[in-house]
């Protein structure tokens, strides 16, 4: 069987996404939103944005392509999921037993496309002799920690919930939940082309990840919840560098050295900034109520555009007009515009490719 040929490019990308009146992450205690008492900004964890993309995949690629998931509704242990998988591949208790550690890991990585991407501590539980410990398998796609942009403040609604009773007649109880009134989260992550040789991540899977990031938190079972149900995708930006990058020194045969790029910039997420238009942060409540500055992020962009092989982008109608330089007065920019320009190289050559993903399949591009 041959193998399946891994991403060579390194991918960074910049994820952004809004929600109004909702909790994108609530706190173990009290399901409240995770705001920092310091920065007055709220945070969402990775564990949050995996969910919405394993629940996108699910839909798509069925329960069966999901490693972290419930089974039959129900939940269960890293072992019993295992176990139940092998089964639907019509491998009997016997042959369980016997699989050995590296050939169950191999068929683990051939049926979970959430295992590939991610990866898991594999810590199984009364699990048979034969699988060994396999311990930690290091997932290539890395996300860090999501955060608004904007300062925000926690407000509380109030509600009643009704339910029919069999004689027919309805009694109410009070419910309450805790929310933002508006934010705009900013996700940054890595898919590393090292680490996805040992997960087997394939272009394929990568494009498919950029799929579920940007529909996941609309479309998902989980995004379609009273405290979720106002979440939009805003901003996918896919920085795809070079695999090798040339030297201006010369090997002993006179040819350029090539040596791989292993290089991504970093904190893209601090590269925006949000400029209120209605006063202090937390009067913002809706994407007009603000601009967004991404001078800093276009400047890091051109210090490395040697690197870069293509730039992708997915960017929502409502955020075509929404970027502004910081200048006095503001100028507007046209945020795909101004990549195409960082890219040119001469009349005749780019540094990069920008590719426009439309994953919406919109009519008209953004």
């Amino acid at each position: 069987m041959t193998e399946p040929i891994t991403i060579k490019n390194r991918n960074e990308f910049l994820f952004l996404y809004d929600i109004k009146n909702g909790n994108p992450n609530g706190d173990p205690d009290e399901n409240r939103p995770r705001i920092d008492e310091v920065s007055k900004k709220c945070y969402v964890t990775d564990v949050r944005l995996k969910r919405f993309i394993r629940d996108y995949l699910i839909q798509t690629d069925s329960e069966d392509a999901i490693l972290v998931t419930e089974v039959n509704r129900k939940t269960v242990n890293l072992t019993e999921r295992v176990k139940q998988r092998l089964l639907k591949d019509k491998m009997d208790d016997k042959q369980q037993k016997e699989i050995s550690g590296t050939d169950l890991l191999s068929k683990l990585l051939d049926y979970f496309v959430d295992l590939k991407m991610f990866g898991s501590p594999l810590a199984f539980k009364d699990a048979p002799n034969t699988w060994g410990d396999t311990g930690t398998l290091t997932g290539p796609i890395q996300i860090n920690f999501g955060e608004t942009l904007n300062q925000v403040e926690e407000t509380t609604f109030h509600g009643t919930s009704t339910f029919g009773s069999k004689e027919e007649k309805k009694q109410g109880t009070f419910t309450t939940y805790y929310a933002i009134p508006y934010g705009l989260i900013a996700f940054h992550g890595v898919a590393n082309e090292n680490a996805a040789k040992t997960t087997k991540l394939t272009q394929p899977d990568m494009d498919k990840f950029k799929v579920a990031l940007w529909k996941g938190v609309r479309e998902s079972v989980t995004a379609n919840t009273r405290t979720k149900r106002e979440q939009q995708p805003r901003l996918l930006l896919n920085i795809v560098y070079k695999e090798k990058i040339k030297l201006s020194e010369k090997d002993e045969n006179g040819n350029e050295k090539e040596v791989p790029t292993e290089y991504h910039i970093g904190s893209l997420e601090e590269k925006i900034k949000l400029n209120s238009k209605v006063g202090e942060e937390i009067n913002i409540r809706k994407a007009g109520d603000y601009t967004l500055d991404p001078t800093k992020l276009f400047y890091a962009i051109s210090r490395v555009k040697d690197k870069i092989e293509r730039i992708e982008y997915c960017l929502s109608p409502e955020f075509c007009d929404i970027f502004e330089t910081g200048s006095n007065p503001p100028s507007k920019i046209d945020f795909a515009g101004r990549l195409k320009e960082i890219a040119k190289k001469n009349d005749k050559e780019s540094y990069f490719e920008v590719e426009n993903l439309n994953i919406d399949r919109l009519s008209v591009g953004a």
